[in-house]
């Protein structure tokens, strides 16, 4: 119970999230990779507790985020936010209903392979390129760009990056943004606005998987929750001072820090 935890470290853990939630949300992204190992390195906290707090603290945030990133940036292509939506919702509800099954290192190992994958091919701006008028490709227009989304590609992939998610109590943008800019053909700001839907689809029916589990403390996930709606509402707001090319690089540096610091605790 919180009661026992020490003051100190809650408001540690606390910061952290909120500086964490600020850099994130920048990039249209949930944070969890690194709210996670924040709440188990510095609070005596059940791993699956943990994750189920985390799972809430990203949903908020993808709700901030998400207001911001509509209507402030226009960034968000609700066509495909909402099918993916429905894919990922259905995918992280089994993640997080069968996590209990599975081993949490394994579940760290295998997240943080698939980030390390991803974030070289986003650095070097790699995308598969679809051919207008080909089987499975949707003509989208966001943000004032117009773009052709393949959805041979991404349906399965971001299924099992969701499903992955779910398992490891995290919200999955470390991978579903790859996907869409690599696989989709979708522009990187495009991807991250329209991310912040996803976000908010995929924790909350994480989170309700937890939920009917038991795997969840209302007093931390209030209290981060504080603090990580304000850090995604300075963090949102910054995304547009920042140029796409760093916009890559500072996404690819976020997977690759993401993966070795899960690496990390998985090893140890």
């Amino acid at each position: 119970m919180v009661r026992a935890m020490p003051l100190s470290a809650i408001v540690v853990a606390a910061v952290g999230i909120f500086a964490t939630s600020l850099v994130f949300s920048m990039f249209g992204r949930g944070g969890g990779e690194f709210y996670l190992p924040i709440m188990i390195s510095l609070l005596p906290v059940a791993y699956y507790t943990a994750a189920g707090v985390n799972l809430f603290i990203i949903m908020l945030q993808g709700l901030s985020m998400l207001l911001v990133y509509h209507r402030r940036h226009r960034l968000v292509d609700w066509g495909v936010a909402l099918l993916l939506g429905a894919v990922i919702g259905f995918s992280s509800f089994l993640g997080g209903y069968v996590s209990y099954r599975i081993p949490p290192r394994l579940l760290k190992l295998t997240f943080s392979g698939f980030l390390l994958a991803s974030a070289p091919l986003l650095y070097r701006g790699l995308s598969v390129r679809a051919a207008p008028g080909g089987w499975g490709m949707w003509r989208r227009r966001a943000g004032g760009v117009e773009y052709y989304f393949n959805l041979v590609y991404v349906i399965p992939s971001v299924s099992l990056a969701a499903f992955t998610a779910g398992m490891a109590g995290i919200s999955g943008g470390g991978l579903i943004i790859p996907i869409c800019v690599l696989a989709g053909g979708m522009p990187i700001r495009v991807a991250m606005g329209t991310n912040t839907f996803l976000v908010l689809a995929s924790s909350s029916m994480s989170f309700a998987g937890h939920v009917l589990k038991g795997g969840f403390d209302p007093t931390l996930g209030l209290a981060f929750g504080a603090a990580v709606i304000l850090g995604s509402q300075i963090g949102s707001r910054l995304h547009a001072r920042v140029g796409e090319r760093r916009l890559r690089k500072g996404f690819s540096a976020i997977l690759v820090a993401a993966a070795l610091w899960m690496l990390l605790k998985a090893l140890t």
